[in-house]
């Protein structure tokens, strides 16, 4: 099933002009009419220091559960996975839900 990321700025733009809701792990989406199950997620954007990414995760979406799994640090904008220390977008990812 398809995945779609939605950067925290994003939601929260859509909150203040009445776009969307969030309740619970729920993502409505007005306009659209339709509804995503989300979880916490974070789009990989740099290595800091400009190093090179020995864990290929550059532009890549995980959820924190991967993460955990990973044996990765999350703190705010920032992930380190090993000695590797990235920046982050936060967010989540969503799954449409069917029927809704």
């Amino acid at each position: 099933m398809a995945r779609l990321f939605i950067s925290q700025d994003r939601l929260d733009e859509w909150s203040a002009d009445n776009k969307a809701t969030l309740a619970s792990d729920l993502l409505t989406l007005h306009e659209l009419g339709r509804v995503f199950l989300v979880e916490p997620a974070v789009r990989f954007l740099t290595v800091a220091g400009d190093e090179a990414d020995p864990n290929d995760l550059l532009n890549r979406v995980k959820t924190e559960e991967e993460l955990a799994e990973l044996g990765a640090d999350i703190y705010m904008t920032s992930v380190i996975h090993g000695e590797t220390a990235y920046e982050v977008q936060p967010g989540f990812v969503g799954r449409a839900v069917s029927g809704a």
